[in-house]
């Protein structure tokens, strides 16, 4: 009996002095790597992006220059507009407030009447805010945001690809849009219609109210005009800081042809800032590795599983969609940060994966917007032959 309890006391000794020597080696090796055999985890740097750069301004010669030297009443502009055949890609001619004969073009002119806000007075929303790409959600079933849209009319229930005429078959004094726009001696009243003509929404209740021919704006360029052109389109999205990366303007038959349908995100809203902006290729290429990869791999291959989705993986960027793609570099620029600025989320089920929406969670600043899709623009850049730079 003695013997044992001698024994047990020597193992408790033994265990305990086994236990003092680890606590103190953990001690001294826990908390560093000096000692031998003990590594702490290499950590590796936190990326810095290349600050983002803003267009330089204009300043003397080139500024003046740079402002449209014609002015003209919105409505009257999308009237002259509508009468010349409201074409997508010709010029057309129209008077301007002194008299001058202009000529503009539907993207340069009229589009923006349609997606920028402030415009028609100061705080208005544009008219893409209710009239946006998703027809079977949007305010009378009407997309205002793209020339196609414009086109195909108002009232697409189920989304069909063609509803009512709102542009009165070329004749602007008959259309909906006009008379719906249109308001005699700037009083709101009701038209032929039945309906009051206080587009844009909010009108009615801005004092001094709102010209009946809308604001005078700047737009088009002295000069007579209106012959037929194509798309015309430039080799490189225009003023990218690192031209040698700039992405090649492509043509697909989605530039020109209003029956093919081009995709969209399933969340509604316009574009944002970030179209007015200059993207660089480089920059957006570190924003794309540090965001967008995770979900869309290594320069946009794509090939990731997405279960609950349709399509059941994530929707490859290189190359892209063709129906994203125009020969027209404002209208490719359009058509990506529709998806940045809003997000979307796939057809399907329960999709596992979905676009967030960069623009309005703030996630992303505009400009980091703007150098994404430069460089999304740029990945495609060998998809199609190059389209030759308009001089």
């Amino acid at each position: 009996m003695r013997d044992s309890l001698t024994s047990i006391i020597l193992v408790v000794l033994a265990g305990l002095a086994i236990f003092l020597i680890s606590w103190v080696l953990f001690l001294a090796c826990g908390f560093a790597d000096a000692c031998s055999g003990s590594h702490l985890q290499v950590m590796t740097a936190i990326p810095t992006l290349h600050a983002a750069t803003m267009p330089p301004p204009l300043v003397g010669a080139a500024a003046v220059a740079s402002v449209p030297r014609c002015h003209v009443a919105a409505d009257d502009l999308i009237g002259a507009w509508v009468n010349a055949g409201y074409s997508e890609t010709a010029s057309f001619s129209f008077t301007d407030a002194k008299g001058t004969t202009c000529t503009a073009t539907f993207k340069d002119d009229v589009q923006p009447l349609f997606v920028t806000p402030n415009l028609w007075y100061n705080g208005a929303q544009a008219c893409t805010t209710c009239h946006y790409a998703d027809v079977t959600k949007a305010f009378k079933n009407m997309d205002l945001s793209s020339y196609a849209g414009i086109v195909a009319g108002a009232n697409r229930t189920n989304g069909q690809a063609k509803g009512n005429d709102i542009l009165g078959g070329g004749k602007w004094d008959q259309s909906i849009l006009h008379l719906m726009l249109y308001a005699p001696d700037g009083k709101i009243q009701t038209n032929t219609l039945g309906l009051n003509a206080a587009m844009p929404f909010g009108r009615s209740n801005i004092v001094p109210a709102v010209p009946a021919n809308g604001p005078v704006i700047a737009a088009g360029s002295p000069g007579a005009g209106g012959t037929a052109a194509g798309p015309t389109a430039t080799g490189q999205v225009a003023g990218l800081a690192n031209p040698s990366s700039t992405a090649t303007v492509v043509s697909t038959a989605a530039a020109t042809d209003t029956s093919v349908a081009i995709a969209r995100p399933s969340n509604p809203g316009g574009a944002g800032l970030a179209v007015t902006l200059t993207g660089n290729v480089d920059s957006g290429k570190q924003l794309f590795a540090a965001n967008c990869a995770v979900c869309h791999n290594a320069e946009g291959k794509g090939g990731l599983p997405n279960a609950g989705s349709d399509d059941g993986t994530v929707p490859t960027l290189n190359p892209i969609d063709p129906s994203l793609v125009s020969a027209d570099s404002r209208v490719f620029i359009y058509n990506l940060d529709l998806f940045l600025e809003h997000g979307s989320t796939p057809a399907g089920p329960n999709p596992t994966l979905k676009m967030p929406a960069w623009g309005d969670s703030q996630k992303l600043l505009p400009q980091q917007i703007a150098d994404l899709i430069a460089y999304v623009m740029s990945l495609n850049s060998s998809q199609t032959p190059a389209v030759t730079p308009t001089p």
